[in-house]
């Protein structure tokens, strides 16, 4: 993990005008599933496709940290500041106060910011060191560099589950579906549209199900696995949501709710933009679930990282949710 972090450290977050740097976040997927052999020359391929950090523009106002949430171009900028924020704080407290701050742009970069964010989490949970360190604040800043509001603010209203809350989601007419290849960007189509902005309030995370992220990641799986076409949109939807998992053991009890509340919100906007009126979330019944360990070897063997990420994630959720739509997910995938 440590050497992967070093091959990278050079590089920025972002490439080819706005897709997501996925280095960090495969490497620590490969070394969850005990693949640590396959790292450095994943990496080494993969690196070369990447463009280089971008420079300091001016240094972040602890009085007005919020005028720069979403200005890419201070990437750079938020870097700095969440380097001087760990070297003040243990990891845990700066998680502390910032998921919530960061939450209710948990869209940024469709949603990659928070994963990679999770995959750092869970890299520092193994071992804690300078280089795991810097990668968090890397992570998060790439979070609030991206920082992408939707239309709807939490305001505790909703009762249903994600799995229920799902059938009553609007989606965005076809005739208004334009856009340029990044999901981030075609999520701000939702901005215009007035059906979405209650979709936040369908839900209520402190009242709802009992394990509301289990059943929002297993309704996204289930909605991987019933897409017919070839794009792979709810994908991050699942992965958006085992990252979200991994946070929330670190955010406290008053702030859970909003931060389920906005992952549910981000994963919706997803459905709301890509989704079709009739498709569901439910997957028939399989005799037998595909076998992990094998779906471990062809996602290595396909040096694919998204197939690598939303396997790593599946098989790590499927050890705490039985839920036979998530390891389905993760077999359509490496199909």
């Amino acid at each position: 993990m440590d050497e992967a972090l070093e091959m990278l450290a050079p590089y920025g977050p972002s490439f080819r005008g706005g897709l997501s740097n996925h280095g960090p976040m495969t490497a620590e997927a490969l070394v969850s599933m005990e693949r640590a052999d396959a790292v450095v020359a994943w990496v080494a391929r993969y690196r070369n496709r990447l463009e280089k950090r971008s420079a300091t523009t001016q240094a972040i106002d602890a009085k007005a940290w919020r005028e720069a949430l979403g200005k890419q171009a201070r990437n750079r900028d938020w870097e700095d500041w969440f380097e001087n924020e760990l070297a003040e704080a243990p990891w845990q407290k700066v998680l502390e106060v910032w998921v919530p701050r960061l939450a209710p742009g948990v869209a940024a970069a469709a949603l990659h910011g928070v994963i990679r964010v999770g995959h750092a989490v869970c890299s520092l949970r193994v071992q804690e060191n300078a280089a795991r360190l810097d990668e968090l604040a890397r992570s998060l800043a790439y979070w609030a560099s991206e920082f992408l509001l939707l239309p709807g603010e939490y305001a505790k209203a909703g009762q249903l589950a994600p799995s229920l809350a799902l059938r009553e989601i609007e989606v965005l007419p076809s005739d208004r579906r334009r856009g340029d290849g990044l999901i981030s960007s075609e999520l701000q189509q939702l901005a215009g549209f007035q059906p979405f902005v209650g979709v936040i309030d369908l839900v209520d995370p402190a009242a709802g199900t009992p394990n509301f992220m289990a059943d929002l990641l297993a309704t996204f799986a289930g909605l991987y696995v019933n897409t017919k076409s070839s794009t792979f949109q709810f994908l991050h939807g699942v992965t958006g949501a085992a990252a979200i998992v991994e946070l929330l053991p670190y955010v406290k009890n008053e702030h859970r709710a909003a931060v389920q509340a906005y992952a549910w919100q981000a994963t919706g906007a997803i459905f709301a933009r890509y989704g079709k009126p009739q498709l569901r979330a439910e997957v028939a019944a399989k005799d037998s679930l595909p076998d992990a360990a094998l779906l471990v070897k062809r996602a290595v063997a396909s040096g694919d990282e998204h197939t690598i990420k939303l396997v790593a994630a599946c098989t790590r959720e499927s050890r705490r949710n039985p839920d036979p739509r998530v390891l389905a997910a993760a077999a359509r995938r490496a199909r």
